[in-house]
């Protein structure tokens, strides 16, 4: 049944799209406030999510990728949005764990915040939507290897800003 819903929605059944966002607006939602911690900019970026998904859905050329899709256009929106913000932060080529900056925080959200983006959606995707691995790799379009290693990565970096902590 929600093959069938996916493929009317693909094709031009707007009743259909909206159904099917309905069912996986908790998933959109987890996502961007994961990535944002704001609900004014989360729910801009899902509006304008769903925006391109009205406009784009017929380029889907896999249903079976319909979300996988949506999910990563609201990845990119949430991108932008802290771009604009001035909130992005890149994650360099030879990025290497350094030590942590002795900051007071109180909520392990907090140091989740301070990951560059790369890493901070690995963990949202992983933590707030529950996706496996290989979703994930297939979501951000890069090889399961480099999310294990990037999910390690962010892990030790937010361990080794916790450990800092409580010294």
């Amino acid at each position: 049944m929600e093959n069938e819903k996916i493929n009317k929605a693909i094709h031009g059944d707007d009743d259909a799209l909206v159904d099917y966002l309905k069912s996986i607006s908790s998933l959109l939602l987890k996502t961007s406030m994961g990535l944002l911690g704001d609900k004014d900019q989360a729910r801009d970026c899902i509006s304008e999510t769903i925006a391109k998904v009205y406009k784009h859905r017929k380029k889907v050329k896999q249903p079976e990728f319909f979300q996988t899709w949506i999910i990563r256009i609201l990845i990119n929106e949430c991108k932008d949005e802290l771009k604009r913000s001035k909130r992005y932060i890149s994650l360099p080529e030879d990025f290497d764990i350094v030590e942590p900056i002795k900051t007071n925080f109180s909520f392990v959200k907090d140091t989740m915040e301070n990951l560059p983006f790369e890493l901070k959606q690995i963990i949202v995707l992983k933590f707030y939507n529950q996706l496996t691995f290989k979703e994930i790799s297939m979501t951000l379009i890069v090889p399961e290897s480099t999310i294990k290693s990037r999910y390690a990565l962010a892990l030790k970096k937010m361990k080794v800003e916790l450990e800092a902590l409580y010294d």
